[in-house]
C-alpha cells in the first residue's frame, strides 16, 4: 500500500511582482496614510527628560536603636518602600511639588495645578524604582524618578518631589504618633483613675487602723510576722500571770487570817513565806509557839495551881488574844491591797483582750488589705509603663516633625537625551506600520498563482471575482462553459 505525498509548489516571484504592481496604489496609499499620521504625532509630541534621585530608607530609631536604623526583616523594608511609593503617587505630594515649581510656561496661576494635571503627572511622570530592575525589599536604596519636558524642569521637579515627599512622610509619622499619643493618654488616664480609686480604698483602711498600721503591714508581708501588738501581748502574758498569782496569794492569806482570827492555832501551820508581808503576825506566831512550848514544859513539872504554870498559861492566852487582834487588823489593812491587785488584774486582762481583739481584726482585714495593696502596686506599675510609653511616643512625634527617614544620595541626575522615541523614529515607525498593513491586506485578498484571471482591474479581485454587472445578473443564469485551455473571449486555445 503506497502513500502519495502532495508537495506545495513554491510561489513564483513573478506572481509576487505582478501582485505588488497590481495593488501598488493600495499599499502605497496605506504607507503614505500611516506615515502622515506618524508625522502629525511627531509634530505634536514633546520631548520628555527624566531625572532621578537615589534615596536611602531607614527604620525609626526609637524601636531599632540596637540595629542602628536598619530594618528587622525584608518584609518590613518592603512595606516601608511600598508606603513611600504610595506617598510618591499621592495627589497631595504631587500638588505641593507642582505648586512649588509653578507652571511650565512660567506664568502665575493661583489654581495651578488642576486635578487633571495632578492625575496625569501621577500616572506618567513620577515613580519610585528599585535599583537595576529588582524588587522592593532587596536593598535599602530606591530611586525617585520624575519626567518633564526639559532638563531644568525635570531636575526642579525631582527636587520638589523629594522635599514634598519628606514633608508628607513627616506628616504621616506625626499622624501616627498623634494617634498613639491619644491612645496612650487614654490608657494613662484610665490607669490613674484606677490607681486613685484603689489608693482611696487603701487609705480608708489605713486610717481606720492608724495605730495598728505597722502590724497590718507586717501581717501583709508575712503571716508569721512579729508586730508591735504581738510583742506587747507576749510581754503582757507573764505580767498578767504574776499579778494573778499575787492576787491569789493575797486572797489565800486573807482567808487564813480570817480563820486565824477565829482560831489562832490555824496560823501556826502557815509558812513564813505567807506571812512575809506581815512581820508582826510572824513575831506573834513565833511568840505563841514559844509560849506553848514553855507551857508544855511547865505542865510536865508543875500542877495547874503552880504560879509559874499559871503565868505561862496567861502569857499564852495573851499572845493568842494579841494574834487574833493583829489578824483582824491585818485583814482590814489587806483589803485595799487586794482591791488594787484585783484592779491590776482586770486592767491587764482588759489590755490582753483589747490586743487580742485587734489582732483578730487585723487577721480578718489582712486579706482585703493585701488585695487592695496589690491592686495599688499593679496600677502604679501600669501607670509607670503608660507614662514611659507616652514619653516615648512624644519623643517619636518630636523626632517625626524634625527628622527624615529617607536620605538623598546626591543631586538629581537628568538624562542627556529625551526619554522614549523621537519624532523621526515615530514617523518612520508609522510609515513602516502602514507598509506592513498594506502588504498584509494585499496578500490576504490577492489570488494565488494557480487561480485563473478574474479581470483586468485590481478591484475585481476585491469583489470575489465578479463585476457589478455580473452581480446584477440572475442567480440562475447559465454561464457558457469553456473548454479547458481556451480563452473565454476568442474560444481559442491558449498558447
Amino acid at each position: 500500500m503506497s502513500t502519495e505525498v502532495t508537495a506545495t509548489a513554491p510561489i513564483p516571484w513573478k506572481h509576487v511582482r505582478n501582485v505588488l504592481v497590481l495593488f501598488a496604489p493600495f499599499w502605497m496609499g496605506m504607507m503614505i496614510l500611516f506615515g502622515g499620521i506618524g508625522v502629525v504625532l511627531a509634530l505634536f509630541n514633546k520631548d520628555v527628560y527624566s531625572a532621578r534621585i537615589g534615596v536611602v530608607v531607614r527604620d525609626e530609631a526609637n524601636r531599632s536603636v540596637d540595629r542602628l536604623g536598619r530594618f528587622g526583616s525584608q518584609t518590613e523594608l518592603k512595606a516601608a518602600q511600598e508606603t513611600i511609593l504610595e506617598m510618591v503617587q499621592n495627589p497631595e505630594t504631587i500638588t505641593a511639588a507642582l505648586r512649588s515649581i509653578g507652571p511650565a510656561d512660567g506664568s502665575v496661576d493661583e489654581s495651578y495645578p488642576s486635578r487633571e494635571v495632578v492625575d496625569g503627572t501621577a500616572s506618567s511622570s513620577v515613580n519610585l524604582l528599585a535599583p537595576k530592575g529588582s524588587e522592593f525589599g532587596n536593598t535599602e536604596v530606591v530611586y525617585l524618578q520624575t519626567n518633564a519636558d526639559s532638563k531644568e524642569r525635570a531636575s526642579k521637579f525631582c527636587d520638589a518631589m523629594y522635599e514634598s515627599l519628606t514633608e508628607q512622610l513627616r506628616h504621616i509619622r506625626g499622624l501616627r504618633a498623634d494617634s498613639v499619643i491619644m491612645e496612650l493618654t487614654h490608657a494613662r488616664d484610665l490607669a490613674k483613675t484606677e490607681l486613685n480609686e484603689a489608693s482611696a480604698r487603701l487609705q480608708e483602711i489605713e486610717m481606720s487602723f492608724g495605730q495598728d498600721l505597722g502590724d497590718l503591714r507586717q501581717l501583709k508581708e508575712t503571716i508569721g510576722g512579729d508586730g508591735a501588738n504581738r510583742r506587747i501581748l507576749q510581754e503582757l502574758e507573764p505580767t498578767l500571770q504574776t499579778a494573778e498569782l499575787d492576787l491569789q496569794r493575797m486572797v489565800s492569806l486573807e482567808t487564813l487570817l480570817r480563820e486565824g482570827a477565829k482560831d489562832p492555832n490555824r496560823l501556826l501551820i502557815v509558812g513564813s513565806d505567807m506571812l512575809g508581808g506581815q512581820p508582826s503576825l510572824q513575831r506573834l506566831k513565833d511568840g505563841l509557839i514559844d509560849a506553848q512550848l514553855a507551857a508544855s514544859q511547865l505542865a510536865g513539872i508543875y500542877t495547874e495551881e503552880n504560879p509559874k504554870r499559871r503565868a505561862a498559861n496567861a502569857t499564852e492566852n495573851e499572845i493568842r488574844s494579841r494574834l487574833q487582834q493583829e489578824s483582824i487588823a491585818a485583814i482590814a489593812a489587806m483589803q485595799p491591797q487586794i482591791e488594787l491587785q484585783r484592779e491590776l488584774v482586770r486592767r491587764l486582762e482588759g489590755r490582753r483582750h483589747q490586743i487580742t481583739k485587734r489582732l483578730d481584726t487585723l487577721a480578718q482585714i489582712r486579706t482585703q488589705y493585701a488585695k487592695i495593696d496589690s491592686e495599688v502596686k499593679s496600677h502604679t506599675e501600669s501607670l509607670a509603663e503608660c507614662q514611659k510609653a507616652l514619653g516615648d511616643a512624644l519623643a517619636a512625634r518630636s523626632a517625626a516633625m524634625s527628622t527624615n527617614l529617607i536620605s538623598r544620595l546626591g543631586p538629581a541626575q537628568v538624562t542627556e537625551k529625551p526619554v522614549g522615541p523621537g519624532g523621526t523614529m515615530v514617523a518612520g515607525g508609522a510609515t513602516v506600520a502602514g507598509l506592513i498593513f498594506g502588504l498584509g491586506v494585499v496578500f490576504l485578498v490577492a489570488p494565488g498563482p494557480t487561480q485563473t484571471g478574474r479581470g483586468r482591474r485590481w478591484s475585481d479581485y476585491l469583489m470575489a471575482g465578479r463585476r457589478n454587472s455580473d452581480r446584477a445578473a440572475a442567480p440562475d443564469e447559465a454561464v457558457p462553459s469553456v473548454a479547458p485551455g481556451l480563452d473565454r473571449r476568442s474560444q481559442r486555445p491558449v498558447t
